[in-house]
């Protein structure tokens, strides 16, 4: 990287950390929001709230990362503009186009970062933060292990295991009391799934119910219903794409491909996590033609206003092909990647048009 390169990386930098700053703070005061009905649950309060929050804000990051260095970018060049340094680099021969590559490669710097952090920072304190919640709302209902997770609701006890290669989806294993000393029965799944109306389905379960002169084996190879648990706790047995690696989703896909269950939306949320961090460079550049053309001379706040406009309409085009992906019957691969693939087109078209 070269001086000129450099300058504009560390330009950019600064202003794209304090908007991010802004962004996190405005999204943990809405996850905060969101907290208040939980505090005075069980031991529940204030302080665990905010350290819920702190745990939520990797994940927040990985998410605004795409609009937040589109604005950065946006302020660190008009910043440029309105001291009419790049009239400087122009007039010492640095086309937009040149310009533009130097910008890439600051955002390509930040795709990097904010692919470190969305794939081993965000999932496990997401995950730490949901097993942290229940502890403390619930007590001796939840625990974690660090292996797995224990759930207790009334007479049923949960065990819940975690992803691993030869169980890509994990397990549960589900034991029934009789009374304090005595088991009734034990079971196992291979997934706890949500399904309409607030049901929670155990799928592949087979269950040992005990008696007083034998054993009895049952199953249900589609699903077995469960009533009467906690919807917190088993909250945290629900495969969720946010709390997954990328590596440990992809298996969770091979496993579901694997017994003819549907993929698609897992599909969908394990290429968009890299078509976001690809369109991180691309909205670095898309900054660059609105700063030499119509917002050279405008000032912060309509750069902030179209910045907003075009993260949002890309945020908008993103979700309204994930939904409706499934009624289309796009192809997965398709839908994370269009948004990204028009941005990147619509940003170099316009670089090559400035002038």
């Amino acid at each position: 990287m070269n001086i000129v390169g450099r300058y504009l990386f560390i330009t950019i930098l600064g202003t794209t950390a304090m908007v991010l700053a802004v962004l996190l703070s405005l999204g943990g005061f809405i996850e905060l929001v969101g907290q208040l009905d939980d505090i005075g649950v069980g031991g529940y309060g204030l302080v665990n709230a905010i350290g819920w929050v702190l745990m939520q804000l990797p994940a927040v990051l990985f998410q605004l990362l795409p609009i937040g260095a589109l604005l950065g970018s946006l302020l660190g060049l008009g910043m440029l503009a309105s001291r009419s340094e790049l009239i400087v680099l122009r007039a010492a021969g640095m086309s937009p186009t040149r310009i533009a590559r130097a910008v890439l490669v600051t955002g390509v710097v930040f795709a990097v970062i904010g692919g470190l952090v969305g794939e081993f920072v965000a999932p496990p304190l997401e995950r730490f933060a949901r097993q942290y919640r229940a502890v403390v709302k619930f007590g001796q209902a939840g625990a974690s292990t660090g292996e797995s997770t224990w759930i207790r609701d009334g007479n049923m006890l949960l065990n819940v295991q975690p992803p691993t290669d030869e169980h890509p989806a994990g397990g549960v294993y589900v034991f029934r009391l009789a009374s304090a000393n005595a088991l009734a029965a034990a079971g196992r799944a291979e997934v706890l799934r949500q399904a309409a109306g607030n049901q929670w389905l155990l799928d592949n379960y087979v269950e040992s119910v005990f008696t007083p002169t034998a054993v009895e084996t049952t199953s249900a190879g589609q699903s077995l219903a469960l009533s009467g648990l906690n919807p917190d706790l088993l909250d945290l047995t629900v495969v969720r794409t946010d709390s997954m690696t990328s590596k440990a989703l992809w298996r969770y896909i091979k496993y579901l491909k694997r017994n003819g269950l549907a993929t698609r939306n897992y599909e969908v949320s394990f290429w968009s996590r890299f078509a976001s961090m690809v369109a991180v460079p691309f909205m670095c550049v898309l900054a660059v033609p609105f700063v030499l053309g119509s917002l050279r001379g405008t000032g912060t706040g309509a750069r902030m206003v179209v910045g907003i406009g075009i993260g949002l309409a890309w945020f908008l085009v993103s979700r309204t092909l994930a939904d409706g992906g499934a009624v289309w019957e796009l192809d997965p691969v398709l839908i994370a990647w269009l948004p990204t693939a028009l941005l990147a087109v619509a940003a170099f078209w316009m670089v090559k048009r400035s002038r």
